[in-house]
């Protein structure tokens, strides 16, 4: 056994990344360090005791030199006898359509084309090329974009279904073995072009650092990374325990969070607290950076009222008042942009049952003389979707509708006027549930009830009161 395999199985045992009997997708483009990962991992099948299935991506971008790539992958695949699949898309198409980077489309894709490889084969494992030149130019280029100490830890050398077992050997080490055992590869003439973050960081940066400051650059910053890593499992312990006493929901699509504790912890927790929000959205978190988690944590400092952001990965965080939601934009609808609720009015007939369809309501009407009632008992038994009226006071006949702009009412023992918009913001009802929220109003549209909340002082029972209206709610 080589060097270099020998250094392999003892990265792929060390992090306990294969089973016996897995059945293991590798993912080759055809360059030089997927090209070594698909060599090393075919000749220790046998003694691992596991399967290979071959997937290549045509991105659609260098097309002859795309299509040459796919050749010879496809080729090498099938001399060793080994499943091939390949995906054929257009990267720069879906970045545009997504409204995404060229990069960040690129990986979507083939994380999807992978995943779904992995159900056709019933597999176990994914296996990826990056290497440990990958890790010293992913931490510089998140250190570079403001990345906090979670970003510094860079590639994970296992998550999930995912394996990297060429993580620990550098792109010389990679380059030789491949010289040593006349293992030929593709070069992807886009790696030698400044044009991209990581391109220049390799290209430009690493050379630089490692004349002009340290020649062991790369060395060093793996390191780091590995005594970051080694902190961050001990802190998210902790963090885990300040995130559920925050936590007021967690599903699937969906976490809420109490914005009013996050408040009083300090920055560091607050920070830590909302990434785990988000890691449990979108688990991966890449193209999460530090000035995002910033915006969401100064927008819970804010005591006002409903509050939007937008995030990378489709992801959208809503505040309302003491409560910060955080999901799929699809999931989380903004106020004025949602479908609007068609003005909703119907006749509230005395004696009779009222039902909204729209909004699944029902109102109850009766009528007591008050001979036969209780004051005492009835202002301690009344809940909150049922009001008691002064009949004789009312303009006949009454209507349930919902809100319009300029309404307003006369709270209970209130002398004066209050907007029923300015209610709403006092009660901090979210605003796209304010619509939904049905008023009783007389003939003369004066408002009688908010329904659920607060009948209008001037109709309120007293001890003149001859006969009383009682009006339910009922949610059908």
């Amino acid at each position: 056994m080589n060097r270099l395999v020998k250094k392999v199985t003892e990265t792929i045992e060390k992090y306990n990344m294969i089973e016996e009997g897995d059945k293991v997708i590798i993912a080759v483009s055809g360059g030089p360090d997927s090209i070594c990962l698909f060599d090393i991992l075919n000749r220790i099948k046998d003694q691992l005791k596991i399967s290979l299935v071959i997937a290549h991506v045509h991105h659609g971008i260098r097309e002859k030199e795309a299509d040459l790539e796919a050749r010879f992958v496809r080729l090498k695949s099938f001399h060793l006898n080994l499943p091939f699949e390949q995906r054929t898309v257009s990267v720069p198409e879906i970045a545009k359509a997504k409204g995404l980077s060229v990069e960040q489309a690129g990986r979507v894709e083939r994380y999807k084309f992978f995943k779904e490889l992995l159900n056709k084969y019933q597999a176990q494992k994914i296996a990826l090329g990056h290497h440990a030149d990958d890790q010293a130019e992913t931490m510089l280029m998140r250190l570079i974009r403001g990345s906090g100490l979670r970003g510094l830890v860079g590639i994970p050398a296992k998550r999930d279904v995912f394996i990297r077992p060429i993580i620990e050997c550098t792109r010389q080490e990679i380059e030789e073995h491949c010289r040593l055992n006349k293992i030929s590869y593709c070069t992807d003439s886009s790696n030698r072009e400044p044009n991209y973050l990581r391109n220049k960081i390799r290209l430009e940066l690493i050379p630089f650092l490692n004349k002009e400051f340290h020649p062991a650059i790369v060395k060093n910053l793996l390191q780091l990374q590995t005594i970051i890593r080694d902190e961050l499992s001990f802190w998210e312990e902790i963090t885990e325990q300040y995130y559920r006493k925050a936590l007021l929901k967690e599903v699937s699509e969906q976490v809420i969070l109490n914005s009013k504790i996050l408040r009083n912890w300090s920055p560091g927790i607050q920070r830590t607290v909302i990434r785990r929000a988000l890691k449990h959205l979108n688990h991966y978190l890449e193209d999460i950076q530090f000035n995002h988690i910033e915006a969401v944590r100064l927008m819970c400092l804010k005591d006002e009222g409903e509050k939007y952001l937008y995030l990378p990965g489709g992801l959208r965080v809503r505040k309302n008042y003491e409560e910060i939601f955080f999901g799929p934009a699809r999931n989380i609808p903004i106020s004025g942009k949602d479908k609007e609720i068609e003005a909703l009015e119907s006749e509230l007939t005395v004696g009779q049952e009222t039902e909204i369809h729209n909004l699944g309501l029902k109102f109850i009407t009766k009528l007591y003389d008050c001979n036969n009632v209780n004051f005492e008992k009835l202002s301690k038994e009344i809940t909150k979707n049922e009001v008691y009226l002064d009949y004789h006071k009312l303009n006949l006949p009454l209507k349930i509708r919902n809100r319009k702009p300029g309404d307003k009412f006369q709270p209970l023992n209130s002398n004066f006027y209050k907007k029923v918009k300015s209610f709403f913001i006092d009660q901090k009802i979210k605003r796209h549930n304010r619509e939904k929220i049905m008023l009783v109003v007389d003939s003369t549209n004066r408002i009688v009830w908010i329904a659920g909340y607060q009948a209008d002082n001037r109709f309120k029972i007293t001890k003149n009161t001859k006969k009383i209206l009682y009006i339910e709610q009922i949610t059908i």
